[in-house]
C-alpha cells in the first residue's frame, strides 16, 4: 500500500516537475539573449562613438579627414545587424513566453484536484 502511494506520488510529481525545468530552461534561454542583446548594443553604441569623436578630434585638431575606415564600418554594421537579429529573437521569446504561461495556467485549471 505504501508503494502503492509512492507511485502515485511519483506520477503526479514528475510532470511537474518536468515543467518546472522547461520552464526554467527557457527563461534562462531568455535571459541569454537579453544579456548578448544588451552587449552588443553597447558594443555598437561605443564603435559609433569611437568613430564619432576621431571625425571631431581630427576636426578640431586641424589634421586632415583620413577617409573613412572599412574595417571600423564593417564592425559597426555588422553590430547593428546583429542588435537587429536579436531584437527579433526577443520579441519572439517573450511572445512564446507569453503564450506558454497562458497554456500552462490553462492546464492547472483543467487538472482535476
Amino acid at each position: 500500500m505504501a508503494l502503492n502511494s509512492f507511485a502515485t506520488g511519483a506520477f503526479v510529481a514528475a510532470p511537474i516537475a518536468a515543467v518546472l525545468t522547461w520552464l526554467a530552461v527557457s527563461w534562462q534561454q531568455h535571459v541569454d539573449v537579453r544579456l548578448e542583446r544588451d552587449t552588443v548594443a553597447v558594443r555598437a553604441d561605443r564603435a559609433a562613438f569611437d568613430a564619432g569623436f576621431n571625425r571631431d578630434w581630427d576636426a578640431a585638431t586641424g589634421k586632415p579627414r583620413a577617409s573613412c575606415d572599412p574595417a571600423a564600418t564593417a564592425e559597426l554594421a555588422r553590430l547593428r545587424t546583429r542588435l537587429g537579429q536579436l531584437e527579433d529573437k526577443l520579441t519572439g521569446s517573450r511572445a512564446d513566453l507569453e503564450a506558454e504561461v497562458h497554456d500552462l495556467s490553462r492546464m492547472v485549471q483543467e487538472q482535476p484536484k
